[in-house]
C-alpha cells in the first residue's frame, strides 16, 4: 500500500525558472492524495558535479544535511530533478552502507544540532508514480487520453547512470517511457537519445556544450519530428530549450516538456491550471493534436 506522505525537495530549478513542473506535481499530489511535506531549511542538493568533484567530505555533509531534515517529516523523499536524484541516491546509499562514513558524517553535522540516521527512501518521480502509487491506478484517473501524439523522450544522463545500478528495480528509462505510452501516446525512436545534453560540460567548455551537445541533440529532435519532446531533468529542458530557440527558426521549435505536466495534463488539468503559457516555446501545436484526438 502507498505511503502518501513524502518529503519534497524541488531543487533549486524548478523553484526558480519552471515553476510550470512545481505546480503541476502539486495538482498530481492533490488529484492522488498524496502529501508532499516540505522540510524548512533547505539548501542546494549539492549539484553533484563541480561539489562532489572539490570536495566529497563536503557535498556528503551537504546532502546529508538536507536528508535529516527530510527524514523528520516522512520516511519517503520525492525528487524531480535528475542531479538532486543522483545526490540524494548515491550519498544515501553510502550513509546506509557505512556506518563508519555516517559517524564522521554525523560528527560535522552535530555542530548545527542535526544527525542523520539514514532511514530515508529516495524516491524518483517516475518511481512515486510508477511503482508507489501504481503506473495502472494513475491510468484510472485520467481524464484525458493523448492517443496518437508520438513523443520523443530524452531520458537525461542521470537516469541512463542508474541503468548501471545492477538493481532491476531502478530501471527508470523503462519506467519513463512507460509513463509516456500509459497516457495513450507512442514512443519513438530518435538518433542521440542516449547523449548527453551538456550540462555537465558547461562547467569547463560553454561552447563546445551548446555546439557539440545540446545542438547536436536539437537537431535530431528536429529532423525526427515528434508531436512534443519530453524530460524529466529540469537542466536538460533549460539546455535543449535555450539550444532549440539559439538554433531554429521559429516554425521549426517543438514543444518541450517534463513528464511531470504530461501526467498532470492527461489527469485533466487545464493547461491554464499548470501554467502551460509560461514554456518560452509555444505548447499550442502539441494542445491542439490532443484536442484533435480527445
Amino acid at each position: 500500500m502507498l505511503n502518501k506522505k513524502y518529503a519534497l525537495f524541488l531543487g533549486c530549478t524548478i523553484a526558480a525558472s519552471q515553476i510550470f513542473v512545481e505546480k503541476a506535481l502539486r495538482l498530481i499530489g492533490q488529484k492522488l492524495g498524496i502529501d508532499f511535506a516540505e522540510p524548512e531549511e533547505l539548501t542546494c542538493c549539492p549539484e553533484p558535479e563541480v561539489s562532489k568533484t572539490v570536495s566529497y567530505d563536503a557535498w556528503i555533509r551537504v546532502a546529508a544535511r538536507n536528508l535529516s531534515l527530510c527524514e523528520k517529516v516522512a520516511d519517503k523523499l520525492c525528487v524531480v530533478c535528475s542531479g538532486c536524484y543522483h545526490t540524494f541516491y548515491k550519498a544515501n546509499e553510502a550513509l546506509k552502507e557505512s556506518p563508519e562514513l555516517r559517524e564522521r558524517v554525523n560528527e560535522k553535522l552535530r555542530s548545527v544540532n542535526k544527525s542523520y540516521n539514514a532511514t530515508v527512501d529516495v524516491r524518483n518521480f517516475i518511481e512515486l508514480i510508477h511503482d508507489d502509487y501504481g503506473i495502472e491506478n494513475t491510468a484510472k484517473d485520467f481524464r484525458r487520453s493523448l492517443k496518437g501524439l508520438r513523443i520523443a523522450v530524452h531520458p537525461g544522463c542521470r537516469l541512463i547512470s542508474a541503468e548501471s545500478l545492477d538493481k532491476p528495480e531502478k530501471s527508470l528509462l523503462h519506467k519513463l517511457d512507460n509513463l509516456v505510452k500509459v497516457t495513450g501516446a507512442s514512443v519513438i525512436e530518435w538518433e542521440g537519445k542516449l547523449m548527453c545534453c551538456g550540462i555537465p560540460a558547461m562547467y569547463n567548455d560553454p561552447e563546445f556544450a551548446l555546439e557539440n551537445r545540446a545542438k547536436v541533440k536539437v537537431m535530431a529532435l528536429q529532423k525526427a519530428k515528434p508531436d512534443a519532446v519530453v524530460v524529466i531533468c529540469p537542466a536538460c529542458y533549460d539546455m535543449i530549450e535555450k539550444a532549440a530557440i539559439a538554433s531554429l527558426e521559429p516554425d521549426q521549435l517543438f514543444p518541450l516538456i517534463n513528464v511531470v505536466e504530461l501526467i498532470a495534463y492527461a489527469l485533466g488539468f487545464s493547461a491554464d491550471e499548470i501554467g502551460f503559457d509560461l514554456h518560452r516555446i509555444p505548447l499550442d501545436p502539441f494542445l491542439a493534436k490532443i484536442v484533435e484526438n480527445k
